[in-house]
């Protein structure tokens, strides 16, 4: 995955879709971060982005770390949290290119759900540019952590051909299960932005019952999410 790319055309977009928010626009709650309206999921991205350049953060951070970023930045405004998220930017992306090891390409991987999260919240239609790459980046570490006990999946983007194999199956039989859905939703739906009502109405071949929790990366959302 092209962390750096990917974070720096989310950023690009997220900034000059701010400039044009008004006050109710940034109160909206954000329903896939239920705690956080829009101008709150902007002062989390600006907060993580400096923290990480700073040291003070090490990639994921913890619910705790994120409400802090969010109550240090209560009294800017809009304009000030991108100014500062700007301004941050140039070292963040140097680390995503220079450091090897996974967790730096997360911060990619939270601005592009946020962005999504933030149109959804706002009624615009999903941003599935990098879809492909998101898709490949959080299946390729679901299968690496698949319990041995569980049915496998043979998981395919219906819209980019790309294939996933989630466990071992048989090697004559093939996979226990099938799942076919685009990048953007096996993307969405990985890293805790489909319920599991959602997770369980995909294109399956085979019964989910037994491993559609276990998809989520992160908590499942009680309600249906549409971006």
């Amino acid at each position: 995955m092209d962390s750096a790319l990917i974070y720096q055309q989310a950023q690009d977009r997220l900034v000059a879709l701010a400039a044009g928010l008004d006050e109710a626009s940034l109160a909206t709650v954000v329903p896939a971060c239920p705690a956080w309206d829009v101008r709150q999921t902007y002062a989390h991205m600006a907060g993580l982005c400096v923290e990480v350049v700073q040291g003070l953060v090490a990639p994921p951070a913890s619910d705790e770390v994120t409400a802090r970023q969010v109550a240090d930045r209560a009294d800017k405004r809009i304009d000030e949290l991108t100014a500062e998220w700007v301004e941050g930017a140039p070292a963040l992306l140097e680390l995503m290119r220079t450091r090897t090891r996974l967790r730096y390409s997360l911060p990619a991987l939270d601005t592009w759900h946020h962005e999504n999260d933030i149109r959804g919240a706002l009624g615009m239609q999903p941003q599935t540019e990098g879809a492909d790459q998101l898709a490949a980046f959080v299946l390729g570490g679901l299968a690496r952590g698949w319990p041995a006990d569980r049915p496998s999946v043979h998981v395919k983007a219906a819209d980019t051909g790309q294939e996933w194999r989630l466990g071992e199956g048989d090697a004559e039989k093939g996979a226990d299960l099938g799942l076919s859905a685009s990048a953007f939703e096996l993307a969405r739906a990985i890293t805790g932005r489909r319920s599991l009502a959602q997770i369980r109405a995909l294109d399956w071949d085979g019964d989910p019952a037994g491993v559609a929790h276990l998809l989520p990366a992160l908590p499942a959302p009680e309600g249906d999410l549409t971006v």
